[in-house]
């Protein structure tokens, strides 16, 4: 009690405290204008100018030195106006505004007499932007909108230093799930698994940044990188829309890998989107809303020769029998096993099997954004996302049966509040509310009555060998027995059964935030802000058993008591964080400089076991825990042993066997993180910048709540694995140097170098249980890692009918472990961890991205990407024999190329509608993603030369399961569509 008092004292005064300084810890949204306004004959000083940003209710006047800032920004282009009495009035037009940096426009005035027009001048974004001190991109929705990509996720696997591997970004060498995602301002990273809770689509997106150096003090809870996007807000003045479509499919020739994608298929992508925005009361309130649904039918396929029940029990030969109700494929019963494959063989040909796609997917998404300008010095918003989805994964397993397999469900839902307050010319204030809600599913039934009845009482009805209470779920309906797997010999698809695992995870995230941002003079800019968020989370996770006493039951009746059932739990978590930041941008005459002070708080809410060897107080594994020692000699002996002198759950909690409180609440974590960057010029047209910073994240919420009832299953080995709530923020030390120069008036050439050296990686150790021979894996903070290289960037500005971007990154990435549980994986092969440093699974040394576009004529273009990327490390083996350290050989290099085209027209002088088609990897290249570890190659393995070519009882041969197609990435995918939108 004692400490849960002060943990609570503790954690109320540093929210108190950090309430007074009323700040937030946010990513910017918006961006600077300044500048210096002239009189272009004697270059004096302008005292009094206006400057005006049109179709906005922001301006300025210069000060007494002629200089001028405007605050706020949001992202876009935009005509700046300046004005003087007696002066000819300048516009300045496209003149684009980037999030977190300060664009700088000087202008010059002539004297004019009246009835002179305006002076109207085109603005040119500079090559090198002048006050970055790290590593980022800022891509506008222009730039979004050309390239062949489909999602904002795609975007960032194209920039300098990120590696896309096994379906996870990399930064600079980092892990997967080290990038904190933002909208308009607020995180929306899903705490649980690292990944972001809500769905943004790119025609919503304003301006996307991202950020992989050493950034600010705004920014935590990412080691590797920030993704910052800024949602479009609807205009005020006029209604604008657009909507598009798109069909196709995948197209390969490859029919043994790829069979069912060799003609174009109009009906194997559906892509409709579209997007409305306009004034509801002008100048005032304006509304966002944009949607889109979308199906692929994926380019993986299975024939359904097998179903989940195609064999049934027969318990007078002890095995498995055909089931003559169902038969394979439409209804065939043979007269024995061997007749089977004869069977397959002689239809597979003729297409008698159906074929189903086994890896696609469905998703529908929403949003819905109001802005309200309240008064010129007030403005709010609300933005809601929704998203959902459904989909299958290709099992290699199940490709003869592909109705076994689960479906994995996606809901996905952001509520957005936000108010800008000006409270002076100087300094302005946010002030941010937000739920994100991410529910995600996967099992065979969407039916929810299936899966939220906790207290049944079995009975098996119908006699198939399932029990309920409600004859509607009985038989197999949803399950059917699963020892059939048991069966199936190595090296064979399965011939029936089904996916017994039913997970259901939901994750609400609330927070609250506040920042004031202040320009103290004209060379210092002051933000401080303050977040507080709170996380609940809700876990079933069960695995389908058969009991020896009633057949196959969900394992639902309380789970507490059941072992075998070690990842389930269903009590929320509701772990909280608070983080606070000061930092201080000072840009002076040849120098920009960003000091910055973090601080975190986290709370996981949750408790630990004093005793790793007996962790679980219901089902406890010592006897001295189980039964009283009644004589007091430190053991249990037989006569101790009856129920009646049983230990009560309470009695287990108050004290084990060393008289300690069987769990211990965890105390909260704190970190401090200095950040410090600077830019100063080396020559007219060149920039040095150098940044330095710590950085912490805390575990995914996965590695602290997992297996929340300390269960340990009987085993024989290492079973499981077990969440620690005790665990350590993790750590990177980064800092990197960099130059940019501007070549000519068109070209830009960025090159920079960095270290990071990372620690408290999440881990595991194997703990031995106090039954000989069962262990588990407890998740610490253990690993190391580190990664340094450099990246070379050039980038043409579109000036003509080029332009273009190319980076290059040579990179090192190493480390003790590329897995959390690599341990607990060493320990279950029994082969020895790694005590040295060895290539991580994602160390690609070299990188390569170029993208272009290229406009022969007007209304017309092509763009392309193209991606290289050098062979990922693989650990060689032979006869499943590991034959030397981990990571020693290097899989194929990668290759791809994207291509967009399109061609626009004006209908009835109001209309724009563009015809397009996309083309992603344009030479249908097969890339080797997984490798057989005998020969480094996913076109064959030496299997084939010590394993017969049946193996058992199986009906297909070792060359038809050798045969992987999801080894490889995906086939060439063409898409064909039109867009209409409002001029």
């Amino acid at each position: 009690m004692y400490k849960m008092f002060i943990k609570y004292i503790q954690f109320k005064t540093v929210l108190f405290s950090m309430l007074i300084v009323t700040a937030i810890l946010q990513a910017g949204t918006t961006g600077k204008l300044a500048g210096k306004v002239t009189i272009k004959d004697s270059g004096e000083p302008m005292i009094g100018a206006n400057v005006l940003i049109n179709d906005t209710d922001l301006g300025t006047a210069t000060d007494a030195e002629g200089n001028y800032y405007i605050l706020q920004v949001p992202p876009g282009k935009y005509s700046i106006r300046f004005t003087m009495i007696g002066y000819q009035d300048l516009l300045m037009n496209d003149v684009r505004i980037q999030v977190d940096l300060t664009t700088t426009i000087n202008a010059e005035l002539s004297e004019s007499v009246i009835g002179m027009n305006e002076v109207v001048v085109q603005a040119s974004r500079p090559m090198i932007q002048t006050d970055v001190t790290y590593s980022q991109a800022n891509i506008s929705s222009e730039e979004v909108e050309m390239l062949p990509v489909e999602e904002f996720e795609d975007v960032i696997a194209l920039q300098a230093g990120v590696v896309s591997s096994n379906g996870e970004i990399h930064v600079r060498g980092g892990r997967g799930g080290e990038i904190a995602y933002m909208v308009d301002g607020i995180t929306v990273t899903d705490p649980f698994n690292s990944g972001v809770s809500v769905e943004i689509e790119n025609n919503a997106i304003q301006e996307l940044q991202f950020i992989s150096g050493t950034f600010n003090a705004e920014y935590g809870q990412a080691m590797s990188g920030i993704v910052n996007i800024v949602t479009k807000d609807g205009s005020y003045s006029k209604y604008l829309g657009s909507v598009s479509y798109n069909s196709g499919s995948y197209l390969s020739g490859d029919s043994d890998l790829f069979p069912q994608i060799s003609k174009f298929n109009l009906n194997g992508i559906s892509d409709i989107k579209g997007n409305v925005e306009g004034p509801i009361i002008p100048n005032k309130l304006s509304f966002f809303a944009s949607g889109r649904f979308k199906r692929n039918n994926g380019y993986l396929y299975g024939q359904r020769i097998f179903h989940p029940n195609t064999f049934v029990w027969d318990p007078e030969g002890n095995n498995f029998v055909v089931n003559e109700e169902v038969g394979i494929g439409d209804g065939y019963v043979p007269d024995s096993d061997q007749d089977i494959p004869t069977y397959i063989d002689s239809l597979r040909g003729d297409d008698a099997f159906d074929w189903v796609p086994m890896n696609w997917n469905e998703q529908v998404t929403t949003q819905v954004k109001l802005s309200w300008r309240v008064t010129p010095r007030i403005k709010m918003s609300y933005n809601r996302m929704f998203s959902d989805n459904i989909s299958q994964y290709y099992s290699h397993l199940y490709k003869w049966n592909p109705d076994g397999r689960s479906n994995y469900f996606n809901t996905r839902i952001g509520n957005l509040f936000r108010m800008d307050l000006s409270l002076s010319q100087s300094t302005f204030a946010n002030i941010m509310l937000s739920q994100s809600t991410n529910h995600y599913r996967n099992y065979l039934s969407d039916d929810p009555e299936f899966y939220n009845e906790l207290d049944y009482e079995f009975s098996d009805s119908g006699g198939g060998g399932w029990f309920s209470e409600r004859p509607e779920l009985d038989s197999n309906i949803y399950y059917v027995n699963p020892t059939i797997y048991d069966y199936t010999p190595v090296n064979n698809f399965y011939a029936g059964g089904q996916s017994m695992g039913a997970y259901n995870r939901k994750s609400i995230v609330n927070t609250f935030k506040a920042e004031l941002t202040s320009q103290l003079n004209a060379k210092h800019q002051f933000k401080t802000g303050f977040e507080y968020r709170v996380t609940n989370i809700t876990l079933t996770d069960i695995e389908i058993q058969l009991s020896e006493y009633t057949g196959l039951i969900p394992t639902y009746q309380n789970p507490l008591y059941s072992p075998n059932n070690n990842s389930y739990g269903s009590d929320g978590r509701n772990p909280r964080e608070i983080s606070f930041y000061v930092q201080d941008k000072m840009e002076a005459d040849n120098i920009v400089a960003n000091f910055g002070l973090r601080y975190d708080f986290f709370d996981p809410q949750w408790k630990t076991v004093n005793d790793l060897r007996d962790p679980n107080h219901r089902v406890p594994l010592k006897p001295i825990n189980q039964y009283f020692d009644l004589d007091g000699d430190g053991e249990i002996s037989d006569d101790e042993m009856n129920f009646g002198n049983m230990k009560t759950d309470e009695d287990r909690i108050l004290s084990n066997e060393y008289g300690d409180p069987w769990y211990e609440d965890v105390d909260a974590k704190t970190q401090l993180s200095p950040r410090f960057a600077l830019a100063f010029p080396i020559t007219d047209k060149g920039y040095l910048h150098f940044s330095y910073g710590h950085f912490f994240q805390n575990p995914g919420f996965s590695y602290l709540y997992t297996n929340p009832e300390f269960e340990v299953p009987p085993s024989s080995g290492v079973g499981t694995t077990m969440g620690n709530a005790d665990m350590k923020p993790q750590r990177t030390t980064q800092y990197e140097v960099g130059f940019s120069q501007q070549i000519g008036q068109d070209l830009g050439v960025e090159v920079t170098g960095y270290f990071k050296d990372i620690r408290n990686l999440n881990s595991t150790k194997i703990v031995q249980s106090f039954v000989a021979g069962d262990r588990y894996g407890l998740y610490i903070n253990k690993d190391y890692a580190n990664s340094r290289g450099i990246t070379v960037a050039i980038s043409k500005r579109p000036n003509g009918p080029f332009s273009g971007n190319v980076d290059y990154t040579y990179s090192i990435s190493e480390g003790n472990a590329s897995d959390p549980a690599a341990a607990f994986y060493d320990e279950q092969a029994n082969i020895e961890p790694e005590k040295v440093l060895v290539p991580l699974d994602w160390d690609q040394r070299h990188t390569l991205n170029a993208s272009m576009t290229y406009h022969p004529i007007k209304n017309t273009g092509v763009s392309m990407v193209f991606s290289y990327g050098s062979g990922l490390p693989y650990t060689t083996e032979y006869v499943g024999v590991r034959t030397s350290f981990e990571n020693n050989a290097r899989e194929p290099a990668t290759y791809n190329v994207d291509m967009r085209s399109y061609y626009n027209f004006i209908l009835l002088n109001k209309y724009q509608v563009s015809a397009h088609i996309n083309v992603y990897n344009l030479f249908d290249i097969r890339n080797e993603l997984t490798v057989y570890n005998d020969t480094g190659r996913s076109s064959y393995t030496l299997l084939s030369t010590y394993t017969p070519q049946i193996s058992g009882p199986g009906f297909n041969t070792l060359d038809q399961y050798l045969t992987r197609p999801d080894f490889y990435s995906s086939p060439r995918q063409v898409k064909i569509g039109f867009s209409i939108s409002m001029k």
